[in-house]
């Protein structure tokens, strides 16, 4: 049966040896063995590592169709899989079928801060600060008074925080919040 420690010693040797490509094949071949997958370890949550693995490699075609696969099978509860489609969308220009993805995630008002974050960052890779900004700050709102850990919701704040200064907006309370929670753990 595979583990969470199987999954990181094929990340950890790919981030080692940059052989990605590998890494992607064998997140490939273990997504095809159900007889090793456990509840935590499926189907779907090795073929987001698979997608995840091509796109280090550049191969975003290839990790378009793992992530595409892993929604087909029912997503991962360590991630909705739509956000890394998303990503891959953007990466290769396909902005339409990133906004169509966009709205089912707003739909969704998940209360994961991750998939905000995730999202959020996304999108500022992309170029696309007003719509990252939207997002840093959907994710505090939806998921502020949720049973998380606060320090996802100052990480949200953070990054809302940096867009901010990118965008040149000015200083609100939200802000003053994120440059607390720096000043509290040294920047």
């Amino acid at each position: 049966m595979l583990s969470h420690d199987d999954v990181d010693e094929i990340t950890t040797r790919a981030a080692r040896d940059g052989r990605h490509g590998a890494a992607a094949a064998r997140f490939e071949e273990l997504a095809g063995q159900p007889e090793r997958h456990t509840e935590e370890i499926n189907r779907a949550l090795l073929l987001v590592e698979a997608g995840s693995q091509h796109g280090l490699a550049e191969d975003w075609d290839a990790a378009i169709r793992c992530y595409q696969e892993a929604i087909a099978d029912g997503g991962s509860d360590a991630m909705d899989p739509r956000v890394w489609l998303h990503d891959a969308f953007l990466r290769v220009g396909r902005r339409d079928d990133a906004s169509a993805l966009l709205r089912e995630l707003k739909a969704s008002r998940s209360k994961d801060p991750d998939l905000y974050a995730a999202v959020a960052e996304s999108l500022e890779v992309g170029g696309l600060l007003v719509d990252a900004h939207t997002w840093f700050t959907m994710g505090y709102h939806r998921c502020e008074n949720a049973d998380v850990p606060e320090f996802m919701l100052d990480l949200l704040l953070v990054g809302r925080r940096r867009i901010r200064v990118e965008l040149d907006y000015p200083t609100d309370d939200l802000d003053e919040l994120a440059d607390d929670y720096l000043a509290a753990v040294g920047d």
